[in-house]
């Protein structure tokens, strides 16, 4: 793991509660293990003060990048904000995205980083449908959605990834370089859409297996209106992909 350097991406809004424990948490993660590790927190201007939060913790750990934002702008739109200012301002190898709610345990982040690099993949995907992942604490209506949105994301893209929309992962700079990022759409489906991109250029995906805990404090940021966004844009592209639409 010598010299590796990675940056994490943390998309928030309203997450005052969680950002302090899933940063000191990320940090800790990395001691002993000689990865250089930045965060960027990219915040939707959180009336709870998030990104203040953020900037108290930068006083200790420095490496804290904060890119505070006029409005809610969607998940995608947040990632591709933090994957543009890590692959354009700071020397890394890897970029990885995390939720900031504490459902990603940052601990495993040098467990992902060192299964990507042993497999010679492009990405790691933290999954919790391989052998070894899943739920802390199940939801049986949540975890339908999870695996339904699962399944229509594979009825899209032909991949056979098990757990495309898991929010966890770890990205080889060099390969997010190749992927046009201002392509893909602003939301949630975002996470199925850099994979297929992903894939459909070559690159190597692979899954890992994490158990994917409650969020800390707080409620989920996922709305009805993003689940129908995910769904029209899965029954589009499945229409296109059966009968070769460009």
């Amino acid at each position: 793991m010598k010299g590796r350097k990675v940056a994490v991406v943390i998309p928030t809004y309203n997450e005052a509660e969680n950002i302090g424990t899933v940063l000191k948490l990320t940090f800790t993660s990395v001691l002993g293990s000689n990865i250089d590790c930045w965060v960027i927190v990219v915040d939707d201007n959180s009336p709870d003060g998030t990104a203040d939060v953020a900037e108290f913790f930068k006083e200790k750990y420095e490496k804290i990048i904060i890119i505070r934002r006029p409005q809610k702008l969607g998940l995608g739109s947040a990632y591709k904000d933090g994957f543009a200012l890590a692959l354009e301002k700071l020397d890394v190898e890897y970029i990885a995205e995390m939720d900031a709610d504490g459902s990603h345990p940052p601990e495993k982040l040098p467990f992902i980083i060192n299964f990507l690099i042993e497999k010679n993949a492009d990405c790691v995907i933290a999954s919790r449908y391989v052998k070894g992942g899943g739920w802390k604490r199940e939801s049986i209506n949540r975890t339908a959605v999870s695996k339904g949105a699962n399944l229509l994301a594979r009825l899209a893209t032909g991949v056979k990834l098990k757990d495309m929309t898991s929010g966890y992962r770890v990205y080889r700079a060099d390969a997010l370089k190749r992927i046009k990022l201002d392509h893909l759409d602003s939301g949630y489906v975002f996470q199925v859409q850099i994979i297929h991109e992903l894939v459909k250029n070559g690159f190597r995906v692979v899954e890992c297996p994490f158990v994917f805990m409650p969020r800390r404090q707080g409620k989920s940021k996922l709305s009805i209106v993003e689940f129908w966004r995910f769904f029209k844009w899965c029954i589009k592209t499945t229409v296109a992909r059966w009968f070769r639409i460009e």
